[in-house]
Parts: C-alpha cells; structure tokens; sequence
C-alpha cells in the first residue's frame, strides 16, 4: 500500500478504457486496441479516480477539515501528480497535492 507524506493524496485513476466512449465502442463489437505511446499519454490525461489514502497534513494550509475520505471519488486537475507503480502489486496510482483536488461526485 502506498502512503501518501504531508499533503499528498493517492488515487486509483479511472482506466482510460473504461472512460473513453469511442475505447468503450470499440471493446463492445469485440475489437482489441494494443497497447501504443499515444495511449500511455491519453491515460495520463485521465482526471478522474478513487481517493485512496490522504497525507496527514492534507488541507492544513486551507484551514479547513478535509472535504474527502478514502473512497470519496474526485476529478483533479489533468495532467497533475505522479504516476507510481506500487512495487508490491504492480497497480498504478496518482499522487497529486491536495490542492489539485477539483471537486467531489457525490450520488446524492
């Protein structure tokens, strides 16, 4: 598990071809689109995922309480954080500042 020092978040970034209508097209007639740079790029486009853990100064500087939770789902700015590679499980995370946090989807 990555945890996340001072004000970072972690967030499991939505899959590009579960986002991209015309990658959702194409998996549901049955074609395969492999794997090519301009790919890895849109992916790092994507700006939408799943807070998975916050810094223990996150939001401090706002003087305010943290507006989400682990599991909160978010849209942060595009092409903020880093990407990392958890070495454990090989999964891929964003670590993003707190302020690049945009909004949050609430189903309500």
């Amino acid at each position: 598990m990555i945890e996340p020092t001072t004000h970072r978040i972690v967030v499991k970034a939505d899959k590009l071809e579960d986002t991209d209508q015309t990658l959702v097209k194409a998996r549901s007639m049955g074609l395969v689109i492999p794997e090519h740079e301009d790919r890895k790029r849109a992916q790092a486009s994507v700006d939408r995922g799943i807070v998975v853990s916050i810094g223990p100064t996150a939001f401090d500087d706002f003087h305010t309480s943290c507006p989400i939770e682990p599991g909160s789902y978010v849209a942060f700015a595009k092409f903020s954080g880093k990407l990392v590679t958890d070495p454990y499980t090989q999964e891929e995370f964003v670590v993003l500042n707190d302020e690049d946090i945009v909004c949050v989807f609430n189903k309500e």
